[in-house]
């Protein structure tokens, strides 16, 4: 029973996580899109662990600048389920909905700062895998501060889910960050989470990525890593930026 709740975990490591810099990291940042700006990030990726492999693809976020330093996500997905053992299934995923909100902007002195609520809609199938079978949410704050080409940020969260099986629990991460040209940025981070359910235990990642931008609205972003603490997980991540 417990392994139907894989998606599950791989949706929250890789979706609270929605926008960008969040993915293609795991850790986000502060930064909502322009207001008036629509962003669209088709992306591809993929959980390893021990009891099963878990692909969200095709996944999508959406962002919309709906007012100065605020933005609206929305973030569907299909999730293949691929246990070790039982029966591989495929469908939609649980369905994000968040808001990030900048209420503090940066200085000399000090970082800027985001608080970004977030709620997963029960749109998957928790009985064949896909998802959760309730609402669940998250409430993370989000801090950053650029030094020249250099650029660091992070934060923490907590996330209530009282589905079966599930518990609340925190997590959080930090990320570093060089945009080592116009169009190249690279970066690496480390990411903890605690047990999201019963039979999962806690992991902290390293987690390497970067982005290449083609154009102003065009960036190929993608990211890669493994856990150093807790559950044994490899993970992938991989997507296309678009910007109007």
């Amino acid at each position: 029973m417990q392994r139907l709740f894989r998606p599950l975990l791989l949706v929250l490591w890789l979706w609270p996580l929605a926008t960008w810099a969040g993915p293609p990291f795991l850790t986000d940042d502060p930064d909502p899109v322009d207001y008036g700006t629509f962003e669209a990030i088709p992306n591809f990726n993929f959980d390893r662990a021990t009891v099963s492999d878990t692909i969200v693809w095709p996944g999508m976020d959406f962002n919309y600048g709906i007012w100065p330093d605020m933005h609206l996500n929305l973030g569907p997905g299909f999730v293949h389920f691929l246990p070790v053992r039982g029966t591989p299934a495929y469908g939609l995923g649980d369905t994000r909905i968040a808001l990030k909100w900048r209420f503090v902007h940066e200085t000399d002195d000090s970082p800027e700062v985001a608080f970004y609520p977030a709620t997963e809609l029960p749109t998957g199938s928790a009985g064949r895998g896909t998802g959760n079978g309730q609402a669940w949410y998250q409430l993370p704050l989000w801090l950053e501060k650029n030094w020249g080409k250099w650029t660091s940020y992070g934060g923490a969260g907590w996330t209530r889910n009282h589905a079966p099986s599930m518990r609340d629990y925190f997590y959080g991460g930090w990320l570093l960050q060089n945009q080592v040209s116009d169009s190249l940025f690279l970066g690496g981070e480390i990411y903890s989470t605690g047990s999201i359910g019963t039979g999962y235990p806690g992991f902290t990642a390293l987690n390497l990525g970067g982005g290449y931008a083609f154009n102003k609205h065009l960036s190929l972003i993608f990211s890669g890593g493994h856990s150093i603490a807790g559950g044994s997980n490899m993970l992938g991540y991989i997507g296309l930026d678009c910007t109007w």
